[in-house]
């Protein structure tokens, strides 16, 4: 499966919140995220085929195991993930196997569902809050018409194209530290 997202930067989140519950969507408590990403050693963003795997804790309880394989567009990749008892021993796992870490980032979500479209809203460490966008689909899906239809949707609930950001939230991390 591929995870087609858009990512925007919130100018105004009570605006944003607004438009989430005039569409009738409900969001999620906030959930406590902490994404421990690693790579190949000098891996490159964004480089067509790079595999990304990334440790996330949720709640400081609950461990997700995922892998990326980057498409070669921003945003768009091949998704796998396995939730895992133990992550600390993953991550020692991977860094025996030569993985190195790329970036290691906490942010606060609420999420909700939109038919098959999942809404986020974030508050990540160090770089404000987001919105963004996803749907899961088949690896030869259309990505411009998935896109399409999530600015459908973050434009109903007062999101401006100009404030997408093209890059994940390690990239963004990565770029101001």
């Amino acid at each position: 499966m591929r995870e087609i997202e858009i990512k925007a930067k919130v100018r105004d989140q009570e605006q944003v919140l607004r438009g989430i519950a005039q569409l009738g969507i409900v969001l999620t408590e906030p959930t406590k995220h902490h994404d421990v990403v690693f790579c190949k050693p000098g891996q490159q963003d964004y480089e067509p085929g790079s595999i990304w795997l990334r440790i996330r804790t949720e709640d400081d309880s609950k461990v997700i195991w995922t892998l990326k394989k980057d498409t070669g567009k921003r945003l768009d990749s091949i998704e796998h993930e396995v939730e895992v008892d133990d992550g600390e021993e993953l991550e020692t796992m991977l860094r025996l196997m030569g993985m190195e870490l790329y970036s290691d980032l906490t942010k606060t979500r609420r999420k909700a569902k939109y038919g098959v479209i999942e809404i986020c809203l974030d508050i990540v460490d160090g770089l404000g809050t987001f919105v963004e966008a996803e749907k899961l689909a088949p690896n030869d899906m259309d990505g411009d018409a998935v896109r399409r239809e999530l600015w459908d949707l973050l434009q109903k609930i007062g999101i401006d194209p100009k404030d997408e950001v093209t890059q994940g939230y390690d990239v963004l991390l990565k770029a101001v530290q």
